[in-house]
């Protein structure tokens, strides 16, 4: 889609913007908003002294692969890396048969897997020891058998994990569950069972224009145009925020070849809209024929073939001459009931006797007071509970080596910058450091919490500014300025 052959797109961007280069194929400078420079600083550090496993989870497109080759670029002269092919592993041995390459150890000298993927941990313990740490890098390590991935990191924890190599896996959110992890709906970033975890979120609408305006800078383009804001949004919309769905979609909005999916000008709907409003107006159609049929045919049912008779007219006629004479005549013609009568002559009736008046009834007798109950006797006032004995309270943190250790409290609030080198859960991690180094004086480590776990932490120096700390570690031995520290406040450790 980007190649230079006669009317690709990126041909087409040529002749139309002018532009001397594809601005999507450039590599360079590494993109380190979103999070990404966070993932790298953490990879860099945990890869060279931590004692985790490390995973980099991120939607496919999300720069996962980038992130690795900035980390290999960055660290490769400190950290031996070695690249696992995840469709070459599909069982044990073929596990074993790839880790025992890099440590060219013999695979008859071991008589199962278990035994020989310990002995490659342990040569990997080896050579961590003589400066040069291993990394072991498994991209797209979700498409992995779920428990071959397992064993790797059973292996990795049954070592001595501040030395042993450090296994960095990437994928989907199908890793976590391949490992047995239910924190796919957590927060940013996490540790599950020996396992820190890294997310690469979606790139937002500031991310795509930070991300393309330098590059477009670069080749000739003018950002204003080319990320206006319809373009942005068409962008932002069409790639779902991420890196490879962005280098496929640009090049077409800017050429104007994406179909817009909002409203066209002038107030009229686009042919897509229209589609859609004439199948919905097709469908209500058919649905109220189907419910008028209906409708009709219940109404048919209901109407009664039978003619309904008409009324008959009776005539009733009573009278003196004939009182127990009763006619009945009927007629066709409906008429209205009519009733002759001729009331005999009778007596007058005598005027009802009035009725006497009811006697008074007697005055009820008044009831006697019911006699007043006897006071309840009080109760007796229980006896007092005894007070809980006070649970052991935890014992404080007691550090291992008190010379070396500040407290987590005189270090909070602090604005000074300082240089943090290893972080990790195990003290012995931070002391085996600082016994490396026993000829610089200025080392010393702190704990806090992470994860609901101690977190120790190895500094060096308190400094103004920036400045003054890299002047103060260009000063160390060569052992420890090729570490690259990561220089911060100390309020932040």
């Amino acid at each position: 889609m980007n190649g230079l052959e006669t009317g690709g797109l990126f041909a087409r961007l040529q002749d139309r913007y002018g532009l001397s280069d594809d601005p999507l194929a450039i590599e360079a400078p590494f993109y380190g908003e979103a999070r990404r420079q966070h993932a790298l600083e953490t990879l860099r550090h945990l890869c060279g002294f931590g004692d985790l496993a490390l995973a980099v989870v991120g939607a496919r497109g999300s720069g996962k692969t980038r992130l690795l080759a900035e980390l290999v670029r960055s660290e490769s002269g400190r950290l031996d890396f070695h690249y696992l092919e995840a469709a070459a592993l599909t069982g044990d041995e073929a596990l074993v048969r790839h880790l025992l390459a890099i440590s060219r150890q013999p695979l008859e000298q071991f008589t199962d897997v278990t035994t020989a993927l310990s002995g490659f941990f342990q040569w990997t313990e080896a050579a961590t020891r003589k400066g040069r740490r291993q990394v072991l890098l498994l991209d797209n390590a979700d498409q992995v058998p779920s428990p071959l991935l397992k064993r790797l990191l059973h292996s990795f924890r049954a070592a001595d994990a501040s030395l042993a190599a450090v296994p960095v896996l990437t994928g989907g959110e199908a890793l976590l569950a391949n490992l047995g992890a239910n924190e796919a709906g957590t927060g940013v970033e996490g540790d599950v069972a020996g396992l820190h975890l890294l997310r690469l979120p979606p790139l937002t609408p500031a991310d795509i224009k930070a991300f393309l305006s330098p590059r477009l800078v670069r080749v000739g383009g003018d950002p204003d145009s080319l990320l206006s804001g319809s373009k942005l949004d068409q962008l932002a919309e069409l790639s779902q925020g991420s890196f490879g769905r962005l280098k496929r979609v640009a090049p077409a909005i800017w050429l104007d070849m994406a179909q817009p999916r909002w409203p066209s000008p002038f107030g009229l709907p686009g042919l897509g809209a229209l589609r859609w409003s004439a199948l919905a107006l097709l469908l209500l159609g058919v649905s109220w024929w189907l419910v008028s049929r209906q409708y009709d045919q219940v109404m048919s049912e209901d109407v009664v073939s039978e003619p309904v008779p008409e009324p008959v007219r009776r005539s009733i006629t009573l009278g003196p001459d004939n009182p127990n004479a009763l006619s009945l005549e009927a007629t066709e013609e409906p008429a209205p009931l009519t009733t002759k009568a001729s009331p005999p002559e009778t007596d007058p009736e005598p005027e009802p006797e009035p009725e006497p008046e009811p006697e008074p009834e007697p005055e009820p007798e008044p009831e006697p007071e019911p006699e007043p109950e006897p006071e309840p006797e009080p109760e007796p006032e229980p006896e007092p509970e005894p007070e809980p004995e006070p649970e052991p309270s935890t014992p404080a943190f007691e550090p291992a080596a008190p010379a070396y250790f500040l407290p987590r409290q005189e270090l909070s609030g602090k604005e000074a910058f300082t240089a943090q080198y290893i972080a990790g859960y195990e003290e012995r991690t931070a002391l085996r450091f600082i016994e490396m180094h026993p000829s610089v004086n200025g080392l010393r480590y702190t704990r806090s919490l992470r994860s609901g776990k101690d977190w120790f932490v190895v500094f060096y120096g308190e400094f103004g500014s920036r400045e003054e700390a890299r002047a103060a570690l260009a000063k160390l031995p060569a052992s420890l300025r090729q570490e690259e520290p990561w220089i911060r406040t100390l309020g932040d450790i």
